[in-house]
Parts: structure tokens; sequence; C-alpha cells
């Protein structure tokens, strides 16, 4: 490891972090909400002390090792999740674990709040509360699909899969310049949602927030009762398609610009993707109209499209009471969060690919049991995954099980109902923030013990990287010269 290489990426973190909070202390200014010191203190502390600890330890060509990868992208999201807590601790509106827990929700793009009347907070405080959600979202981006291929962590070995490569492709021979495309593509998608949010009828208020929260799947929102606070069908079909766009792998967008829509059209992970979003809309519907919706289609249909897409893409904004639907129904969202959207995105879950990946390894071994002696080379497309891909996705479904098992076991520990322990756990580790009632509400969040809290701020981060990026933390190999 390289202790100034780490304190030099961690220094400009730091400060770009205390740069981003420039923003809302310039809107409360102009609003005269009372928070301008709430955000301008931490901003300027941040703005100084990241940018003399960089500069302090800048070494020109350094070598980056992939354990001082880890630790940056370890340390640097606990690290901002510290700061970005500062406002809603200087302003009064949440003690100093309740602002933690907001603030690594939102940098996780999670979602879960414990802030039960968002008409009452100031507009300063839901501005960053989506910014933390914006700028998490094109963190996890850049860093699966532009920094990922270094080190081998996460998705790289699906997205490996799906290009049947030794390793991913990278979009542009530099770092930086991946980067910057991805940056690019991230900032037309929120421009063009914030656009179009305006056209549907919000105010430009609403837009700009519920833009930066639906490209990065993040769902906080400015009202306490989401999207159904709005009441209108375009609004909800503008942010459905922002999450389905912001729900598939960035580089096919790079791919498309750069004239290649055959590899996109063609990708098997994208096909599976919508397939799951059709699919899940036509059953969903049938399954309100028959249970909930016996009056009508369309609007069993209207909540189904919008409640597949928002769980699938782990966005968990709503427009329904959901957790008073039928059993069914309630499965079907939890099996979409579980899932997730596509490696690469914004999105959380297990990610379409590895479902793809876990259902046709399942079929084979039930087919080997017929035919023991068969040889069935595990297949994507026309193409042959690996057997070193098998492994590593079997060994990830296996650890987010067992992540999930304990966790649930944890809070549990804290007099937490076993239903209520498991959801949320399960919640924060797919990076919805949302389960079955009272999993969701932020009246839950808001009265467990600050230990319980703790334990959920560490699943969201698990589940925000991808799991092994954290647990390869506490390994003793890491820690060996």
């Amino acid at each position: 490891m390289h202790p100034r290489v780490i304190s030099n990426a961690l220094g400009a973190l730091l400060a770009a972090g205390g740069a981003a909070m420039l923003l809302p202390a310039a809107y409360a200014f102009l609003s005269a909400d009372g928070n301008v010191a709430a955000f301008g203190v931490p901003a300027l502390g941040a703005l100084v002390l990241g940018t003399a600890l960089f500069l302090l330890t800048r070494v020109p060509g350094a070598y980056v090792s992939g354990r001082d990868v880890f630790l940056i992208v370890v340390l640097g999201w606990i690290g901002v999740a510290s700061l970005g807590s500062l406002p809603f601790i200087l302003s009064g509106l949440l003690g100093p674990m309740d602002a933690f827990f907001e603030a690594m929700a939102g940098f996780t793009t999670t979602g879960a709040s414990t802030i039960q009347t968002l008409e009452e907070v100031a507009p300063s405080l839901l501005l960053w509360r989506s910014l933390t959600q914006w700028a998490g979202g094109i963190g996890i981006v850049v860093l699966f699909v532009a920094i990922a291929p270094l080190v081998g962590f996460g998705a790289v070995q699906l997205y490996s899969a799906e290009l049947a490569t030794p390793l991913p492709e990278r979009l542009t021979p530099r770092i930086r310049n991946t980067a910057k495309i991805l940056a690019y593509v991230y900032g037309i998608l929120t421009l063009g949602s914030f656009v179009a949010l305006l056209l549907a009828g919000m105010s430009s208020f609403d837009a700009i927030n519920h833009a930066l929260t639906t490209v990065s799947t993040g769902g906080f929102s400015t009202r306490s009762n989401s999207i159904a606070a709005f009441d209108s069908w375009a609004i909800e079909l503008t942010v459905v398609a922002g999450m389905v766009l912001a729900g598939a792998n960035f580089a096919l967008y790079f791919r498309i610009v750069r004239g290649q829509p055959r590899q996109v059209i063609a990708n098997r992970e994208l096909l599976a993707y919508l397939g799951i979003i059709v699919s899940g809309t036509v059953l969903m519907s049938a399954t309100l109209f028959a249970f909930d919706y016996q009056e009508s289609l369309i609007l069993a249909f209207r909540e189904a499209l919008f409640q597949t897409v928002s769980f699938l893409t782990g966005t968990a904004f709503s427009t329904a009471s959901w957790s008073l639907w039928d059993p069914l129904s309630q499965g079907l969202l939890l099996l979409f969060m579980a899932i997730g959207g596509m490696a690469g995105s914004t999105s959380g879950g297990l990610k379409v690919i590895r479902a793809v990946l876990l259902t046709r390894h399942a079929g084979q071994e039930v087919f080997r049991m017929v035919h023991p002696q068969a040889v069935t080379p595990l297949k994507l497309g026309d193409r042959v995954v690996p057997e070193r891909f098998r492994t590593a996705f079997l060994g990830f479904f296996f650890v987010y099980t067992a992540t999930l098992v304990t966790g649930a076991l944890l809070v549990a520990l804290h007099g937490v109902p076993l239903g209520a322990a498991f959801g949320s756990a399960f919640a924060c580790l797919n990076i919805t923030g949302t389960a079955l009632d009272p999993v969701g509400n932020p009246n839950f969040y808001a009265s467990l013990p600050a230990s319980a809290k703790g334990i959920l701020t560490l699943f969201m981060l698990l589940g925000r990287l991808e799991l092994f990026t954290v647990l390869v933390l506490f390994t003793p190999a890491f820690w060996r010269h």
C-alpha cells in the first residue's frame, strides 16, 4: 500500500465534497432558509483541508496498486458520507447517527431515510439530499466501468463474461478520457430528465431534485408521498423512462455514439433487462387486476409499470401504497429488488447478468442429473463463459446470501421483529431502502437504535460496492505486505 497515494486521493475527494456543498449553500443564501452556515462552514473546511492534503501528498506518476484502490474507494465513501452528514447536524434537522445514515443512504443511492415529513425540511437540505445521490451515482458508474478493469472487483467478471475477453475493454485507452465520457453521458441524461420533467408539469425545484435522483436511481424525493404526490401520468412516464435508461449499462450509450448500435441491440444482458421489465409489467398488471384493481385494467397497468421499473432499478420511487397489495404482487416487487438493473449502471441488486447466468447454471445442473456424462459449457449468446466466471458469480451469490442472513440476525439482536429485520437488511444490501411494511417508512428507520442504524449503513456500503470491495478489507491477506 502507498499511504501518500491514498491520502492524495482522499484529499481530492474531500475537496470535491466541499465544493459540492457550495451549491446548496448558494441556494440557502438565495432562498434565505437559514442554512448558509450549515453548508458554508463544512464546505470551506473541507475545501481547505482537502486541498492542502492533496497538494502535500501529490506524487506525479505514482504507482497505484489494487489494494490502494480498494482503500481509496471504501474510505472515500465513508469520508464523503461523514462530510455530507454535517449540514443535517449543523442545521439541527438530525442527530449525528441519523445524519450519517441519511448521508450514506444518499451517496450509496439507497434512498432510506429517517426524515418523517419532507415538506417541512428546508429546500437547501432537500437539494443536498438529491445531490448526494447524484454524486454517488456518477461515482459508481465511473468506478465500475472506468476504474474496475484495473483491479478486477465486483461486476468486472460479469462485464468480462459479456464481452468474452480476459478483461473488459476500456471505452478509450486512457481512464481519464473514459471517465469524462461517462460523466458526459450522465450529465446529458440528467439534463434531459430535468427538461422532460419540466415539460411534464413539475416545478423547476421539484424537477431538478427528481432528475438528480432518477438518473442516479436513488429515490429521494421532495415529497413524503414520493411520485404519488404529483398524480400525473406524464410525470410518471417521464420518470419511468429515466429509470429505465439509468438502469442500463452506461458503456452501451458510448457504443451507440460510436456508431455500434448492433452491438448494443445484441447485448444479452440488455435484452434480458428489457424482457424482465416487459414480462414483469404484464404479469403484475394481471395480478393487480385480479386482486387489487378489478375495476380498472388501465390503473393496474399504470401502477404495475411504474413499480416494476422503480424496484428493478432500485430507485424505489412509488406511486401507490404497494405494501397493501396482494401477497403475490408484493413478492414480485421483492424479486425485482433482488435482481436489480444491469452491471455498469447506477442500480443495485444482484444485477441482471448474474440472474441470467445463475438461472442457466441451475438449468444445467438439472440437465446433468439426467445426463451425468454431458459436457455443458455455460454460454451467453453464442459465446462460452470461462469457468472462472462461473465460479465468481456462484461465489458472489453465496456471499450475498450469507451477508443478507447475517444482517437480518444482527438487526434482530436489537429486538426488531425478524420480518422487519430481514426486510431492512434486504433493503439496504440491495440499495433500494424499502421493503415490506414497516421497512421503508422513515418512522421505522428513525426508531432503530444507533447501533442498528450503523449496521444498516455498513450494508448500504456493501451493497453499493458489490460486497467484495468492502469485505476484502477484513481479510488478513489484504494487510500483509
